[in-house]
């Protein structure tokens, strides 16, 4: 049996629940469909936890408007609704000579996007914030900041209920079936909705391709180190610490999140099938990248954390890619928009995206 609905929306990761919280808001009724027994069980927990300035993205690019905006909205929400977080700054360091032309194209790329609070620094300058850290230069982002994931997660699923949507979980989406106004097919039911949003994730472009719809799909897997180490006087890190980024990466970093914890990551793993094993005979390749910018590093110190895995719409080696977020005017399907290959920063974006969304599907 097809049963009618208002607003589908596949995943209730942090962009889904945002997206239906949007919506609800919108007053549109909200059901969204998810896997798993609890919201932001994949990727959305799996990360740094890290709410991104605007730096790295070509001006104008999805990910540059909607992270500069959601950054904004994040901590306004983190704020309103008691949700911990830390607009701590971050430091991104050049470790030589040959990366300073690089620092300089993000401080540029930061004020084209309209982040101005990016301030260049000289190497005494950092080491008199972060004595523990080797560089020669460096740039410092205070917008930037860390929040407490998994409350935010329960904080955006509570506003999505208290204005009347509801997120079904244990729901796995089998298939979408349909040239216009897709059907969303589920083990025990069938919906058909006035709009389908496709914020599935990891099995986002694999339900696309069901409705004629074809995206690359690649998966990158990145670990974490957390750090196990007691500084007697201060917090050994005041700051997020990056390195200068490449074209693939934003680099192995140090991550402070809101309890303190230290952590180094991500890496990138690029895999064929969904695995989130820990892959410990890598761990020589962080400390080769950590020494770079923190010599002092306690290798014995470094204990194994945690694993998550992004999607990614191209593979190594080529070059940015923006978020893939269209309507039907640009799918050809009525009824149906798509949040696809949303990696970084999808987290500090996830409330601009649930407003952009609105937006298409108002449009």
């Amino acid at each position: 049996m097809v049963e009618n609905a208002d607003v589908v929306i596949i995943g209730a990761g942090v962009i889904g629940v945002a997206a239906g919280r949007a919506f609800a808001r919108d007053g549109r009724e909200v059901i969204v469909l998810e896997r798993n027994s609890a919201v932001g069980s994949e990727t959305s927990s799996r990360n740094s936890g890290v709410i991104h300035a605007g730096i790295y993205y070509p001006e104008n690019s999805l990910k540059a408007q909607l992270c500069v905006r959601g950054k904004q909205l994040l901590y306004t929400f983190c704020r309103d609704y008691d949700v911990k977080f830390k607009r701590c700054g971050k430091l991104i360091v050049a470790t030589d000579d040959s990366e300073l032309s690089q620092l300089k194209m993000h401080q540029s790329q930061a004020l084209a996007n309209g982040v101005h609070d990016v301030h260049w620094l000289r190497q005494q300058t950092v080491r008199h914030l972060e004595p523990e850290v080797n560089c020669v230069a460096g740039l410092l982002s205070p917008s930037t900041g860390v929040v407490d994931t998994a409350t935010l997660l329960a904080r955006l699923h509570s506003d999505l209920e208290a204005h009347g949507g509801s997120v079904v979980f244990n729901s796995q989406v089998n298939r979408l079936s349909g040239s216009m106004y897709p059907c969303v097919e589920v083990a025990d039911f069938k919906l058909k909705p006035k709009l389908t949003i496709n914020c599935a994730g990891l099995t986002a472009s694999s339900l696309a391709r069901d409705i004629g719809i074809k995206h690359n799909q690649f998966f990158a897997k990145g670990q974490y180190y957390e750090y196990q180490i007691h500084s007697e006087h201060r917090p050994l890190f005041q700051h997020l610490i990056y390195p200068v980024a490449t074209p693939e990466t934003i680099g192995i970093h140090i991550t402070v999140d809101v309890h303190g914890t230290v952590k180094f990551g991500p890496d990138v793993q690029w895999l064929e099938e969904i695995n989130y094993d820990f892959d410990e005979s890598r761990k020589h390749l962080f400390v080769q990248a950590i020494k770079r910018y923190y010599p002092n590093l306690v290798e014995d110190a470094l204990r194994p954390g945690y694993t998550g895995i992004r999607s990614k719409l191209v593979s190594a080696h080529q070059g940015f890619v923006d978020f893939r977020i269209r309507g039907p005017k640009e799918t050809g399907i009525p009824g149906y928009i798509e949040a696809i290959g949303i990696d970084s920063p999808g987290l500090t974006s996830s409330l601009a995206i649930g407003e952009y969304l609105v937006a298409l599907a108002n449009d």
